[in-house]
């Protein structure tokens, strides 16, 4: 896989997105939200990553007692 795409719909006012550090195999991907959160998202070399993304972002929902959009 190359790079992970938002779709920049917000869900319950928050809107991810996909932030690229370093590069090569250095280089590390990390999924953000406007509201500040941040976190790395460690498969996004592989096909699996759009797993990884959608169990992250509705965890992080639910931290914030909301209920995520499917």
């Amino acid at each position: 896989m190359g790079r992970l795409i938002p779709t920049g719909v917000p869900n319950r006012g928050h809107q991810m997105d996909f932030v690229y550090e370093g590069e090569g195999e250095a280089q590390k991907c990390f999924m953000t939200c406007e509201c500040g959160w941040r976190i790395e998202i460690e498969s996004f070399r592989h096909p699996w990553s759009l797993i990884e993304v959608k169990v992250r972002s509705r965890r992080h929902m639910q931290e914030l007692g909301l209920e995520p959009n499917d």
